[in-house]
């Protein structure tokens, strides 16, 4: 095909633009989603402290923190450094960083403030924990209140040109968009504009080979720009492993735009003339030692070889690096091309005539476009969706205990549920109590449902008064705690009467706070404690509510856990690993069904249960009751009823592993729905641990 000279200019046009096009898409497409987009950012944030230089920034934050706040431990300096080191790397802190990103985040974008703060106010919970493990002596020493400044952006013309910017990242990832849809028919062009296009194949394929090198390349040279420019190492190390983290992504984009170009010109090149490796490699070796014949090309020549021999005398490990890739995408080209040359030989073996092979070549090249169309819009579809990212991007190792619950809804989980789990041996005058332990140390033994009543309350001489709010409630706690414990609540109110010493406010009680009660908000404080210092966990709590949904809900906000309730849909539910990579890892469920608040859910709109009353193990239904036969949830209630005083005897008969697993499997039968909450009293006697991670599919042994 004759071409002119413009037609020739307009190919090589199309041919950079393209190309160019494609990489600008893919650096601002990694650079918006990875800042602009909360969730990612928060991962990023997390992720960023794998990395040696941005641990031991954060590390010499936290002891600086430390230190402030407790001036005396100066000398433990080193100590506290070397313990620090040990918690900014561990699950925990970065699930913090990621939490305090995302809402950092929220505050710049959401609210407009003009300073990105990202601070760690849990922190102290995450290092008493850690230290009470590895070092309980430099525990001892550690104030009692320590709140540590990761980073701020503040009110310096850089901070703000870089909180504009951000800003603007609305707009950028639809330019991204854009950009990625001009270079495909820009790339197009170029082929159709050129003087053959099977050599304009061949130079597409070179190009988008150089683009994608240059894409992997700004990852090191980022690193290596910031070691030329940033004299403090422990900047350095923090903006290196920042950079390395946020845009690392180009390094994926650098390998498909590599390959990609692999694929076009070594199928092009099959089509023009036999290859002879050895000759190619005489080929560019001569143009590497043998200097041009212009004095021009002569300067250029010795220009480069001298940066590229100080560049890898400098920083070797990134010339070998270099060396690397570019020995593998030589190798994955002459792969490629030799496999274009065993297909062309083969259907070189079929007779047609002179039109039908040009155009079985053009069929071919056309169905090698659409193959790369589908790949980019399969991969932009999974890069754009933050669902779509994966869920251990922040360095979960398990869910609820095991790797293999993350991928599974909330619906497809089994969690080991307490009922009655407030009404413990352990809080202080409890009278008939259900559990052996506290609620938190239930969760630390692995119950992930926790059951519990709610109920209006004033303080007293002697304990705790209820608010009876009418007939309704009398009729119910009998129905609770049986007439006899009806009766004792009665005298021990009689006792207390006239001696109300405080305001109303919420009370975990059982029927009659009068029988035992302690409050609320901050036996939730000590569940935000426990999520805290175990990110991997997501918990279901299912509240028998006496309260307003307004005052329950104020209680999750003075303890922080709202801070970790989910707030999204139930069709479907979502993945464990998803909630936990949001940090939205608490479902609350409200068995009144009041509205108010929309957080606080209908239970039985969303749970089916079994009846709840069985006076010997014999009398075990699995009969539907509350919510009928629609929830997507299933709670099996599985105890032995001897009202007001439930019996640990019964426990360690209805909760061994036979009976419960028995149980399960036939009400997973005649309901069609495996039970998704095992809630048992005394929960820590019998195995249902055991029986739970038996019916999650899951090998035994272990939590």
């Amino acid at each position: 095909m004759k071409t002119t000279l413009p037609r020739r200019a307009a190919s090589w046009f199309c041919l950079i633009a393209g190309t160019v096009a494609f990489a600008a898409a893919a650096l601002l497409f990694v650079g918006t989603r990875n800042l602009f987009d909360p969730a990612a950012f928060g991962d990023k944030a997390a992720q960023s402290l794998s990395d040696p230089g941005v641990a031991e920034y954060a590390a010499e934050k936290v002891t600086s923190g430390i230190v402030q706040a407790q001036p005396d431990l100066i000398a433990l300096r080193p100590l506290l450094l070397g313990a620090a080191r040990g918690i900014v790397t561990a699950r925990p802190f970065r699930a913090l960083v990621a939490a305090a990103a995302r809402q950092a985040h929220d505050a710049v974008f959401a609210q407009g403030t003009r300073e990105l703060v990202l601070a760690l106010p849990d922190f102290e919970i995450v290092l008493k924990s850690t230290l009470s493990q590895a070092s309980p002596e430099l525990l001892a020493r550690i104030p009692r209140q320590v709140d540590t400044l990761v980073a701020t952006l503040g009110a310096s013309s850089q901070a703000q040109y870089l909180l504009q910017a951000w800003r603007l990242g609305q707009q950028l990832s639809r330019l991204a968009f854009a950009l990625f849809v001009l270079a495909l028919p820009l790339l197009g062009a170029s082929v159709w504009l050129s003087e053959h296009r099977r050599i304009g194949l061949s130079r597409l394929g070179t190009s988008l080979i150089v683009g994608g090198v240059t894409l992997m390349a700004l990852v090191p040279l980022g690193a290596v720009l910031a070691r030329a420019a940033i004299a403090d190492p422990l900047s350095r190390g923090l903006a290196q492993g920042l950079w390395r983290t946020f845009l690392g992504d180009l390094e994926g984009w650098g390998v498909l735009l590599t390959g990609l170009g692999v694929l076009f010109a070594a199928g092009a090149r099959s089509l023009l003339d036999r290859l002879d490796p050895l000759a190619e490699v005489r080929k560019w070796g001569r143009w590497v030692v043998e200097p041009p014949a212009t004095r021009a090309g002569r300067a250029v020549w010795a220009s480069v070889m001298l940066v590229t021999g100080l560049a890898a005398a400098v920083y070797p490990g990134a010339a070998l690096h270099a060396l690397i890739v570019g020995t593998g995408i030589g190798a994955a080209y002459l792969g490629v091309r030799e496999f274009f040359e065993l297909m062309l030989e083969t259907l070189s073996h079929i007779p047609v005539s002179r039109e039908e092979e040009e155009a079985r070549g053009w069929g071919l090249a056309a169905g090698v476009l659409v193959g790369v169309t589908l790949l980019l819009a399969v991969l932009w579809s999974v890069w754009r969706n933050p669902a779509a990212r994966p869920v251990l991007a922040t360095g979960t190792l398990a869910c609820n205990g095991a790797a293999e619950l993350c991928g599974k809804r909330v619906d497809e989980v089994v969690y080991a549920g307490s009922h009655n789990a407030m009404s413990n041996q352990q809080a202080a005058g409890w009278m008939f109590p259900h559990q052996q332990q506290t609620m938190v140390r239930q969760l630390e033994g692995g119950i992930r449902a926790l059951l519990f009543d709610v109920h209006y309350g004033y303080p007293a001489a002697k304990g705790v008064k209820t608010e009876m709010q009418g007939e309704a409630l009398t009729e119910k706690v009998k129905e609770a705690i049986g007439r006899e414990g009806f009766q004792a609540a009665l005298r021990i109110r009689n006792r207390l009467a006239g001696a109300e010493a405080g305001k109303k406010s919420l009370y975990l009680c059982h029927g009659l706070c009068e029988l035992g009660a302690y409050e609320l908000t901050p036996a939730l404080l000590e569940i935000h404690d426990f999520l805290v210092a175990n990110p991997d966990e997501v918990l279901l709590l299912i509240v028998e509510d006496y309260v307003s949904p307004r005052d329950l809900a104020a209680a999750f906000e003075s303890s922080g856990l709202r801070d970790f309730v989910y707030e999204g849909g139930s069709a479907p539910w979502p993945r464990l690993g998803d909630l936990i990579r949001t940090g939205r890892r608490v479902i609350v469920f409200l068995e009144s069904g009041r509205e108010g608040v929309p957080w606080l859910r209908p239970a039985f709109q969303e749970i089916r249960e079994t009846p709840y009353t069985f006076r010997a193990a014999q009398d075990f239904s699995c009969s539907p009751n509350r919510g009928g036969d629609a929830g997507s949830l299933f709670l099996l209630n599985h105890w032995i009823e001897t009202t007001p005083a439930p019996k640990p005897s019964n426990a360690a008969v209805v909760n061994s592993y036979p009976v419960l697993l028995r149980r399960a499997r036939q009400c997973e039968a005649e309901r069609g729905k495996r039970p998704n909450i095992l809630a048992l009293d005394f929960s820590g006697i019998g195995d249902v641990l055991k029986v739970a991670r038996e019916l999650n599919g899951l090998p035994d042994g272990g939590r």
